[in-house]
């Protein structure tokens, strides 16, 4: 019996150490994964294809924020093509009974998707948007080659945006550029946080933002005490807290003339619900904010959009707020909704707002002032 309780005096703190340890990897494992967000769809390509159907791509590399050196590219419609990509063939049947003559006033329209191959993942997207006779602007936003050894969902990387639109004015000889910039995922992600802090990014798309990164982890339906770990471990990364990860918080200082288009494709994940784009929408102004979601089988044939009374939930307290959004058929509408709403868009932004002007009324108080839920961290 002695030496059965000796043997468990030795094993016991032996035991703890152990779990302990495997419980530290497993929350560090658990945080890697969410400020890695990794693709396998784009894995074992290079960043910049040496060739695209439909497409001429123009390479070229700047020094970005910190004197990163980033390397993007220039797409636009192939001179020598005739029916395009398969994408474009597609975008070229639905806009073709559609004036779009109001895209000649979009110089630009930045596209972002992925962290990890940013390039190769907003492809599709600008091989589309390309379609109508827009130049795309496509760059590696800090992942593939680890020049940030983790991600932020926007918050630092969006800093590169003002670097490639210095470029972009360089290569033009002009100031004013009328700049878009179309995100999905994180790349929505991205521009939000690149047009509060920007004027010159005049007018966004996001596609499927993301939740704040505290919204993910309580969705996944872990303990709390598990939840708090894994902050803790990112915020010891990264020095952000879990409800730091959120464009809601871009989104209410956005400048109440910036005109935004939100699309929810219906994709329901832990990192992206309905619910997350309808907060978003929440909180920009009325005149300038639009939503397009797809069309379900409940849906009236003969309506073309849906109200939505959601409520916006923030610890003990909650808000609600009546959603107008207006509804697609299926997915390959998409970008051609893009392109209209860009077309509506661009002809207006002809001057280039003061960043706060337009928030402050005559009496110094905020116009746009944020939701009760905003002012809680975990909202």
């Amino acid at each position: 019996m002695r030496s059965v309780g000796k043997w468990v005096l030795i094993l016991l703190p032996l035991a703890v150490i152990a779990g302990g340890i495997w419980l530290l990897l497993h929350v560090d494992n658990q945080a890697q994964q969410l400020l890695h967000p990794t693709s396998s769809l784009y894995s074992g390509y290079s960043e910049l294809p040496k060739q695209v159907q439909g497409l001429n791509l123009e390479p070229f590399a700047i020094h970005g924020e910190g004197d990163h050196m980033i390397r993007a590219c220039l797409a636009s419609v192939h001179d020598s093509s005739i029916f395009g990509s398969p994408r474009q063939q597609v975008v070229q049947e639905r806009i073709k009974d559609t004036d779009l003559s109001g895209l000649e006033a979009a110089d630009y329209v930045l596209v972002s998707a992925d962290w990890d191959h940013g390039i190769r993942s907003a492809l599709p997207m600008a091989e589309q948007l390309a379609t109508a006779g827009l130049r795309c602007v496509l760059w590696e936003p800090r992942g593939t080659d680890q020049a940030r050894s983790y991600c932020t969902r926007g918050i630092l990387e969006c800093k590169d945006v003002s670097y490639l639109i210095d470029e972009l004015e360089r290569r033009s000889g002009r100031k004013n550029l009328i700049v878009i910039g179309v995100g999905r995922a994180f790349g929505a992600e991205l521009m939000l946080h690149a047009a509060s802090n920007e004027p010159r990014l005049r007018g966004i798309v996001a596609i499927d933002v993301p939740a704040p990164l505290n919204k993910v982890l309580q969705r996944r339906s872990l303990p709390i005490w598990q939840r708090e770990l894994i902050g803790w471990r990112m915020k010891n990364i990264t020095g952000l807290e879990p409800f730091d990860f959120a464009a809601v918080k871009s989104v209410f200082k956005l400048p109440r003339e910036r005109p935004v288009l939100l699309i929810c494709s219906n994709k329901e994940t832990p990192e992206s619900e309905s619910e997350d784009t309808y907060a978003l929408y929440s909180q920009l102004h009325p005149e300038q904010r639009q939503l397009y979601i797809l069309r379900r089988k409940e849906d009236p044939a003969d309506t073309d959009h849906r109200e939505i009374h959601y409520t916006q939930q923030g610890g003990t307290r909650s808000v609600k707020h009546n959603v107008r959004a207006d509804l697609l058929n299926d997915s390959e509408a998409i970008l051609p909704a893009i392109l209209r709403w860009i077309n509506n868009v661009a002809p207006g932004l002809k001057e280039v707002p003061v960043p706060g002007q337009q928030r402050i009324n005559l009496s110094g108080t905020l116009q746009h002032p944020a939701s009760p839920l905003e002012s809680a961290p975990g909202a």
